[in-house]
């Protein structure tokens, strides 16, 4: 058991550092390639070249590696991301060095198209082998760190790394340690299965429900986000904001492995932030705290369109879906971004379009919602009535019962014992009182009794 634990416990070490170093390794070159296309082409439409089309190409690499990950074979989806990695980088140098605007466009492409590969592996191996009830905050927190990391190179030696050949040689630099990672991140069978753990499958009605949702939540909050009165707010600065998100990524991954519901919710609320932010045109203070809450809440926008088809992937054994979340969401933003973009110059016919999707949005929602989630707030009822009535029964007291729930959970003396933070020697009185209440002469009966007292229910 202790080493299934620290086994489990490693893998959600590599895998959140493999997260963490190939997004970074993206967001910079990303970064990089944006500043040369604006520097080269300033009256260029940037927003539709990158956050449009670029968005696309990302989403047609996640896309392209799902198929050939239909097969499932580590190995094969190993050579892919490691292949990707430098053909990424390569692209990179004439996407950024070169002064001619087709070879920059053309190549910057290609790099987002290699970036595909490598997102759609990181997020195999978070479906393939880590558990739904961590898979949250590995995501989060890789990500958070990168968003952070990402800031402090675009912003150190006055930008510098970020700029030319010092920029292609950071990347160069990230590349090396994230293949390593990726070499050594796939294990050649899943390590979780989360059926095992109880987690029904979904039928592929809800699967292809639960996309379109994803899809449809990313278009609402490009558009939402893209209010003029959100751009005019006093005291916003990209380094709080970096911030913010980062806070945000890593609570909402916390938040969404407790409780997937909590998570759902939060993530559905941040699409209310523009409006709220709009009806505030003029009042600096209180939208500038609507602003911080936005940036905080994309966190759990990020997490849940990804978790919601990892959980998928891993319950249904079809780990190709692992993807499906960022790719869907990348193609949400470019569909946002190219709306946008074409109403800018109509602010109410935009903010009319964003309200529609919103309503669109809230609907889906609540209809997935009511599917996933539902029939688990039922179970977990009827879960805790049959434990107040065991409890009950036996006349346990609060102490026990809270010994008994760990025993339930399969715990060692030792784990309840750090737990309950009291000494193992108080553990094992406290089983032995168990004991003689329920009648069981150890764990093992404890447990049937437990099981058989619940089927009766």
């Amino acid at each position: 058991m202790a080493t299934i634990r620290n086994l489990t416990r490693d893998t959600r070490v590599l895998t959140g550092a493999l997260i963490s170093l190939c997004f970074l390794l993206a967001s910079s070159g990303w970064l990089l390639w944006l500043y040369h296309l604006t520097s080269l082409a300033p009256a260029l439409p940037v927003d539709l070249l990158t956050m449009g089309l670029g968005y696309f190409m990302q989403a047609l690499g996640i896309g392209a590696f799902m198929l050939t990950g239909r097969t499932q074979q580590p190995g094969r989806m190993r050579r892919m991301a490691l292949a990707a990695i430098p053909l990424f980088v390569g692209c990179l140098v004439p996407a950024t060095l070169s002064k001619e605007l087709a070879a920059v466009l053309a190549f910057g492409y290609l790099a987002n198209l290699f970036c595909g590969f490598v997102q759609g592996y990181y997020l195999t191996c978070l479906a393939w082998q880590v558990d739904q009830s961590s898979r949250g905050v590995v995501f989060g927190a890789g990500y958070a760190l990168s968003t952070l990391c990402s800031w402090s190179l675009s912003v150190a030696f006055g930008g510098a790394l970020m700029q030319g050949v010092a920029g292609i040689v950071t990347c160069a630099v990230i590349a090396v340690p994230s293949a390593l990672l990726v070499n050594a991140a796939l294990s050649s069978q899943p390590l979780v299965d989360d059926t095992a753990s109880g987690r029904s499958e979904q039928s592929s009605s809800m699967i292809v429900w639960a996309c379109a949702l994803v899809v449809i939540m990313s278009v609402t909050k490009s558009v939402g986000f893209a209010f003029p009165s959100t751009d005019l707010i006093e005291g916003v600065n990209l380094e709080l904001s970096r911030l913010l998100y980062g806070i945000g990524l890593l609570g909402a991954g916390w938040v969404g492995d407790r409780d997937r519901r909590l998570g759902a919710v939060l993530c559905a609320g941040s699409l209310v932030t523009p409006f709220l932010m709009l009806s505030l045109t003029g009042a600096a203070a209180p939208a500038t705290v609507l602003w911080a809450l936005g940036y905080l809440l994309f966190g759990s926008f990020a997490v849940y369109r990804v978790t919601l088809l990892a959980d998928f992937a891993a319950q249904n054994g079809k780990l190709y879906l692992a993807g499906a979340g960022l790719l869907l969401g990348r193609v949400g933003d470019a569909i946002g971004t190219i709306v946008c973009l074409a109403l800018s110059g109509s602010p109410l016919v935009l903010i009319t379009v964003a309200a529609l999707l919103f309503a669109c949005s809230l609907a889906l929602f609540f209809l997935i919602y009511q599917a996933l989630y539902a029939p688990a707030e039922t179970a977990e009822l009827s879960e805790r009535e049959r434990f107040e009535n065991f409890s009950a029964r036996h006349d346990l007291s609060p102490r026990e019962r809270e010994v008994l729930r760990l025993l339930l959970d399969d715990h060692t003396n030792a784990e309840i014992a750090a737990t309950l933070f009291v000494s193992e020697a108080t553990v094992k009185f406290h089983v032995r009182n168990l004991l003689k209440k329920t009648g069981c002469r150890n764990r093992v009966e404890v447990i049937a009794a437990y099981a058989g007292q619940a089927a009766e229910v």
